[in-house]
């Protein structure tokens, strides 16, 4: 499938932006350096990123040079917190516009799900009557992926950037929430994208708060630190 095929199937199933969640410590590395980065950029720069424990999954399976986006924005559908991270990068659906041919992929279900004998056909949509009759706008496991990504995909197309803004209790993580959005804030500037930082505005259905206060001590500062210590 070509790119614009792609993009056009994803059009007719009512995806107009991707979705990008991540932490703020690795979301600031984003912004220093131009745009999204793929885990294994990062590692090979040197740069700083928080932990995931698929990365040695996604090593073995090839997609740790990959950038993977969903179709909606996972914290508003289901009213919970994203657990890949509180910030969430909002893209314009035309960035596929700017990409190489062949760099973009739509995977079955998430590749933690993925085995060592499964076929290419097995983990990615590769062909377009099956695109189009099987793919899913708000399905989880469908990710919207740009493979083998060595170099940041640019803010051009980028609408907005979200930040999640909870309830919190615990006074220590209140100050950590804080000094988040101060310092995103001020990257921004840097960045001239000051004015796409969006606070996030929860419904009165949405359990997120709950969620962020139940966590242990911690947990707070390992999504919301924009200078964590690894």
């Amino acid at each position: 499938m070509t790119n614009m095929e792609i993009k056009s199937i994803l059009k007719t199933k009512g995806v107009e932006n991707l979705f990008h969640a991540n932490t703020v410590c690795t979301a600031i590395t984003f912004l220093k350096y131009g745009g999204l980065l793929s885990r294994g950029a990062v590692e090979n720069m040197g740069l700083i990123q928080t932990s995931q424990i698929s990365d040695n999954d996604d090593k073995k399976y090839g997609v740790f040079y990959d950038i993977f986006f969903d179709s909606v924005d996972i914290h508003k559908r289901t009213n919970k917190l994203n657990k890949y991270g509180p910030l969430t990068f909002v893209y314009n659906l035309d960035v596929i516009d700017s990409l190489p041919e062949g760099s973009v992929k739509i995977t079955k279900k998430n590749p933690i799900h993925w085995t060592e004998d499964m076929r290419d056909n097995e983990k990615y949509f590769t062909d377009v009557d099956e695109l189009e009759f099987c793919f899913q706008k708000g399905d989880f496991g469908q990710h919207i992926t740009l493979v083998d990504q060595h170099r940041p995909i640019s803010f051009d197309y980028l609408c907005e950037i979200i930040l999640d803004n909870p309830n919190l209790i615990r006074d220590k993580d209140r100050m950590i929430l804080k000094k988040s959005r101060f310092y995103i804030a001020e990257t921004l500037e840097k960045c001239g994208l000051r004015s796409l930082l969006v606070n996030r505005g929860c419904s009165d259905q949405c359990n997120c708060s709950s969620q962020y206060n139940g966590y242990k001590e911690g947990y707070i500062y390992y999504r919301f630190s924009p200078e964590i210590e690894l």
